[in-house]
């Protein structure tokens, strides 16, 4: 897979601006779906090492995404402030992160999935 990009899907816009600039601020290539059909379009179209979702979205279920990703190679993570009402069934596959998430937090979970950015971002 190419050098550290990330599919973040996030439903909620504050949060996903949020997330996005401190994952490019930290030089991470990073790619945004709003919904469920927009995750399925974009990992058709390329490969993530990275793929982060939230659980619950208007259009359905972001471990589904999280599957998906995970068939194809990428290393996942669901982020939800529901994270203690999911099944270890459902989440099993994938890494934890409980929103709110701290900026420091956030870089600290994603540099343990895939070490520091090789190269600067270019989004």
């Amino acid at each position: 897979m190419s050098g550290s990009r990330i599919l973040l899907l996030e439903d909620d816009e504050d949060v996903a601006e949020l997330l996005v600039l401190v994952l490019r601020g930290a030089g991470y290539m990073v790619d945004l779906a709003v919904n469920v059909a927009q995750a399925d379009h974009r990992l058709a179209e390329r490969d993530y090492e990275l793929v982060v979702a939230d659980w619950r979205l208007p259009d359905g279920d972001g471990i589904e995404i999280a599957n998906r990703a995970a068939d194809l190679g990428a290393k996942t993570a669901i982020l939800s402030g529901y994270a203690l009402q999911m099944t270890p069934e459902k989440s099993a596959r994938h890494e934890i992160w409980m929103k709110p998430i701290r900026p420091t937090e956030l870089i600290a979970a994603v540099e343990r999935c895939l070490g520091k950015p090789r190269t600067p971002a270019a989004n």
